[in-house]
């Protein structure tokens, strides 16, 4: 019998990766939280609004020595950071993405089955900011911060300047792709940091834990999403994609701290600037945090480590 080539057996797998979609996209209806009850609203000011190893200072000694009070407002402010980096990624990387394969600007996922999964998570992504600006809505005002503004995301800038790097039309929609199939696939793994953990207000646990229950299944829908679009993409649209995908992983785990430095002076923390700068002197991006194993899987399945470019690419990002 002879041997399937690459190429064939790639096609093959996008094949069945299309009919696993399918299958996800029928049970939509069963699984999706905006189909469920919403989360208790009940706020308990007793617990702290955050993890405080999540921070990237938690360890400074000069955060270590503020007062107690100070310590739960940065907390909070912690809280809000993070769901605003949620709607960040809502907004300005996944919806946009998803509007691309809606207007079938994207290689290989122009047909229905794809298209209705795609509204469905527009839907589901819609319900998220719902639940993540209710529960900011309330930290807000429970900890009197409703005067905190959180800046751009380094996520979302870096990603605009890649984008304006280049010149060929379907540039800044394969780039915008890119960071949205590497944000689905590590959002799980961010939100499992709280998801479960019983310290901290409940509200923000069950928000957290509704988020990602949806975000498993997203996670699997845009890798099986990549396993189409890639293997139609053209040789040139394939290495660009190649290249791009190692460093959305890095936009990612972007530490954020210039966010921070913003945020921690509007709450009018004594030696912010020397408490940051001394944290991105050890490491402005922690790779450490995040769980980029399933990024590189998938590069490797889609068959983008087979190339010289998709190769070098990962090897270059120190991720493989």
């Amino acid at each position: 019998m002879q041997a399937m080539t690459p190429n064939r057996q790639h096609a093959n797998e996008a094949n069945r990766s299309m009919e696993l979609l399918t299958r996800i996209a029928k049970g939509w209806g069963q699984r999706a939280q905006v189909k469920q009850h919403e989360p208790d609203l009940r706020y308990d000011p007793e617990r702290p609004d955050f993890l405080e190893k999540l921070l990237p200072f938690h360890m400074h000694p000069l955060y270590q020595a503020l007062d107690e009070h100070t310590k739960r407002q940065v907390l909070a402010a912690g809280w809000i950071i993070y769901n605003e980096k949620t709607v960040a990624i809502e907004l300005e990387i996944v919806s946009p993405a998803c509007q691309d394969i809606l207007y079938e600007n994207v290689p290989g996922l122009d047909n229905e089955w794809a298209k209705e999964i795609v509204c469905e998570t527009l839907v589901d992504e819609a319900y998220h900011l719902l639940l993540v600006k209710n529960a900011n809505r309330l930290t807000r005002a429970h900890r009197d911060l409703g005067h905190i503004r959180v800046p751009q995301f380094a996520l979302v800038r870096q990603m605009q300047q890649e984008q304006a790097r280049h010149v060929a039309d379907w540039a800044p929609m394969l780039v915008r792709l890119s960071t949205a199939v590497v944000s689905e696939i590590f959002i799980s793994d961010y939100l499992h940091q709280l998801s479960d953990e019983d310290s901290i207000q409940p509200l923000n646990r069950a928000t957290v834990a509704a988020h990602r229950h949806d975000e498993l299944a997203h996670s699997k829908i845009f890798a099986e999403l990549t396993r189409n679009f890639y293997q139609a993409l053209s040789s040139a649209q394939r290495s660009f994609f190649a290249e791009t995908l190692p460093k959305s992983i890095h936009w990612f785990a972007d530490k954020e701290l210039d966010l921070w430095l913003d945020v921690l002076q509007q709450l009018g923390v004594r030696h912010a600037r020397e408490m940051i700068e001394d944290c991105r002197e050890v490491n402005q991006v922690a790779l450490d945090r995040v769980d980029y194993s399933g990024v590189v899987r998938l590069a490797e399945d889609v068959g983008i480590l087979d190339t010289r470019e998709g190769l070098a690419a990962f090897q270059r990002a120190a991720l493989i």
